[in-house]
């Protein structure tokens, strides 16, 4: 028999969405409010954190890669404490000015107001510690990066990174084992664990009602921290349910549900933020695996071919896996990794109803294909990073269209980088921002929440992560998950 647990608010995930609901109504602790916090991973610290790539990949969902049923490509998202704010690198955009006010113009949301969302991002920046680091900060790779698109001309911006007391150890993604990368691991869960919040490990929540939700509590992994609850059956009574799991699973967890009245959309218009890595092989070292890993960003093509170019750095692994072929020559250039300079393709894809969770029984399958836009889009930026690696000094570019492997100096970028390169199954574009399949909006038949992510014909039942964003945000989502978890957090304050 399920053990009951009775508590005010139970919120389901701790990564930007979860973590900020929990520190938010954390303080509502101090008189007697109950709130729990129900993530499905473990709760890792700093001492797990062994820069291993190997050993890190426990961090992620499935192992760091959920395929699409096209093949067309992979995401990654983080399932510990923490979510995806563990094993990101830190970049905080502000939301693009009008991004918010087109949600609520298009969705009928009068009430999404985005000066109001505008006006929080100053104080979770300086809650979060993001601010623009100076060049001091700058290695080699991101040096190379910024000295090409000058060049050629390319407007180079910088991102603002939550981190304090950095030491540039440059394996960000992998968890930061000093503390320094200011997610929710570091910042929100240990200010709601303070103020009285009960944050559960391990615990599956596999399905949400009106009053609660019913999962299950597993042993914690060796080396992990364990929660203060015993495996086995759970059920949780609660007057307000925030699910908050990430957009690959708070859809999937709604229509596992079988919620009364459901919106047909649900799980639908969901984006990804298509990426794709490349690489320019310079003539002396880079070692891109000393320093912080990105700083630098241009939007010279934003606007006319829809996407970023920022700049990375990867792992031995990750990076293999983001070269063309096998055998001699993938080798030959992993000999020279210590000589790589490395580039990330951000595209803005369009919201679009096919893309979509669905469940095959229980399980959530992605159904996602790349548009003719977002292909475009692929294979125009490869050709561009190429030029803006050869402009500083390349001897030789590889991304995964190359035909052959790589293109030396003064090869043409354009027949070597075809659209033709890119097929479903053959390239798997990689993304770590999913977003919507819970898009807000005033008209049930096309969308799944109202503008305080309450779902419709459920107010007791609130979403707050990045799958409410009706559209790509077309930035790294971090901090507009975190502003809408604010708001959905104080509307849920004035109600308990």
């Amino acid at each position: 028999m399920s053990r009951v647990v009775e508590v005010d608010v139970l919120i389901i995930g701790s990564g930007a969405g979860g973590g900020t609901v929990a520190a938010r109504l954390a303080p509502m602790c101090a008189s007697g409010a109950r709130i729990a916090v129900a993530e499905t991973g473990p709760w890792w610290g700093r001492d797990a954190f062994s820069m291993r790539e190997t050993e890190m990949v426990r961090l992620f969902r499935d192992n760091g890669a959920v395929p699409s049923t096209s093949f067309d490509i992979a995401v990654s998202a983080g399932e510990c404490i923490g979510g995806s704010t563990a094993v990101y690198t830190g970049v905080t955009f502000r939301a693009p000015e009008g991004l918010v006010a087109g949600w609520a113009r298009e969705g009928g949301l009068p009430e999404l107001d985005e000066a109001d969302v505008q006006a929080r991002f100053p104080r979770i920046e300086e809650e979060i510690d993001a601010h623009v680091p100076g060049r001091d900060m700058e290695n080699a790779n991101n040096r190379i990066f910024r000295e090409g698109c000058e060049r050629l001309g390319h407007p180079v911006k910088q991102f603002r990174v939550n981190i304090r007391d950095c030491i540039g150890c440059g394996f960000c993604n992998l968890g930061c084992p000093y503390g320094a990368k200011r997610g929710t691991l570091e910042v929100q869960i240990p200010a709601a664990v303070a103020a009285g919040v009960d944050v559960i490990p391990n615990c599956r929540i596999e399905r949400v009602m009106d009053d609660g939700a019913e999962g299950v509590i597993a042993a914690a992994p060796p080396g992990s921290r364990p929660g203060a609850h015993e495996p086995g059956e759970v059920r949780f009574r609660a007057r307000v349910v925030v699910v908050a799991a990430g957009a690959l699973s708070s859809s999937a967890l709604l229509l596992r549900s079988r919620l009364e009245g459901l919106s047909p959309a649900c799980g639908r218009y969901v984006t990804l933020h298509p990426a794709l890595t490349s690489f320019g092989r310079m003539p002396g070292p880079v070692r891109g695996y000393e320093g912080f890993p990105k700083l630098y960003y241009t939007d010279r093509f934003s606007e006319s071919h829809g996407y970023y170019v920022e700049t990375a750095f990867y792992f031995p692994f990750v990076t293999a896996r983001s070269l063309p072929g096998f055998g001699p020559d993938l080798k030959g250039f992993m000999r020279a990794y210590g000589n790589l300079a490395c580039a990330l393709t951000l595209v803005h894809d369009e919201a679009e109803a096919h893309n979509r969770i669905r469940l095959v029984g229980d399980k959530a399958v992605l159904d996602y294909r790349l548009s003719a836009a977002s292909r475009e889009a692929i294979v125009h930026a490869q050709r561009e990073v190429g030029r803006i690696y050869f402009a500083a000094g390349a001897e030789e570019y590889v991304s995964l269209l190359n035909s052959p492997f790589g293109v030396t100096r003064g090869e043409d970028l354009d027949r070597h980088i075809a659209l033709s390169s890119l097929k479903s199954g053959k390239v798997v574009v990689s993304s770590a921002h999913p977003m919507g399949g819970c898009r807000m909006g005033a008209d049930r038949a096309t969308s799944v929440t109202d503008a305080w992510g309450r779902v419709h014909g459920h107010e007791s039942i609130v979403v707050a992560d990045a799958s409410l964003f009706p559209t790509s945000s077309h930035v790294n989502p971090y901090l507009t998950i975190m502003a809408l978890a604010e708001r959905n957090a104080e509307a849920i304050a004035r109600r308990i």
